[in-house]
């Protein structure tokens, strides 16, 4: 399973804009370079307008750019690219399609490096260090003008990024731990998340908080709001409570609510039994599970499509680390 890559794009000629050693190109040359690179145009938003692009800051160089790395053994130039922009941002990513090349002479050889347009579906966090020490979701305007190559900044101004709107994710949450309902002598509606439960929450809004996430919808019960209400706290929004996430929601309703939230970033916090069913619809449509089915509390399905959804892979629970609340890292 490679996860993040949309196989029709995966062994794509590399982009329209290419710059050979200060030239804008029309199209790529055939010559292997000495030094394969590749890199990403990573953007998150729900609209055009609202689009935002990852830059990073490498202290070595004391310059802003696109992420980007050295192609390693073994590798071809799409596993480079999400990998190198994992181990500079902690963004776990698939890519839309091929952006641009970048063709230019080094003391070691030729460089070339790839870039592909690319929307993020998982944070895993920001760790400084010696090659990226800062990185920054900026407007597309706002970033094109802070890089420092031209080059960075002609692939953010030329680039269709709007593309990237129709590459969205829909992830199908199970809410964290709540105890035992044979235990609970209340209204099951109102049983609250455990500690434990608690913590997956706080884990769940640090992995989805950076990814442009533009709605969070709930059950209306308790454990399910509890569950994604961190994230919707980080997010500066609210959790939209929704009676077609609830126990027993009919195949319709969830139906109209995949139809509804098709086409922007959302997050939907339900039940083992709606989960399964709404998976079941998925599939009934055309979804390719990547992963064997599970739907333990706590954990995640991310729904990618593209004009229609397409594939569906799992994500368990966050390792339970007990401990306080951690700080987010405002990216």
């Amino acid at each position: 399973m490679r996860l993040g890559v949309d196989r029709h794009q995966s062994g794509g000629t590399p982009g329209r804009l290419l710059r050979i050693q200060g030239r804008v190109e029309s199209d790529v040359t055939d010559s292997r370079p000495d030094i394969p690179a590749a890199g990403g145009l990573v953007v998150r938003g729900d609209t055009a307008e609202r689009l935002e692009v990852a830059i990073v800051h490498r202290p070595r160089y004391g310059d802003w750019s696109l992420p980007k790395g050295k192609v390693e053994p073994g590798e071809d130039l799409t596993a480079c690219a999400l990998r190198e922009i994992h181990e500079e941002t902690g963004l776990l990513c698939r890519i839309v399609e091929p952006a641009g090349t970048n063709r230019y002479p080094t003391a070691a050889g030729m460089k070339q490096v790839d870039y592909f347009l690319m929307r993020p579906y998982r944070h895993t966090g920001f760790t400084p260090g010696e090659e990226v020490d800062d990185f920054r979701w900026l407007p597309l305007a706002e970033a094109a003008e802070l890089v420092s190559y031209p080059f960075d900044r002609e692939l953010i101004e030329s680039t269709d990024t709007a593309r990237a709107v129709a590459f969205t994710t829909v992830h199908l949450v199970r809410h964290g731990a709540a105890g035992d309902r044979r235990e609970w002598n209340d209204d099951d509606q109102l049983r609250p998340l455990t500690p434990k439960g608690r913590r997956q929450a706080d884990a769940i809004a640090r992995q989805l908080s950076t990814i442009g996430v533009s709605r969070v919808l709930s059950s209306p019960y308790i454990r399910c709001v509890e569950t994604v209400q961190p994230l919707a706290e980080v997010l500066g929004s609210s959790v939209e409570a929704d009676e077609r996430l609830a126990e027993g929601a009919s195949p319709s309703s969830i139906r109209a609510l995949l139809d509804e939230v098709a086409g922007s970033t959302a997050v939907l916090c339900s039940h083992g039994d709606v989960i399964p069913e709404t998976l079941r619809i998925l599939r009934g449509a055309g979804v390719r599970l990547e992963s064997l089915f599970d739907c333990k509390k706590g954990s995640t399905w991310m729904v990618t499509h593209d004009q229609g959804f397409k594939t569906a892979a799992y994500f368990p629970p966050p390792e339970d680390r007990e401990g306080p609340s951690p700080d987010y890292h405002d990216v």
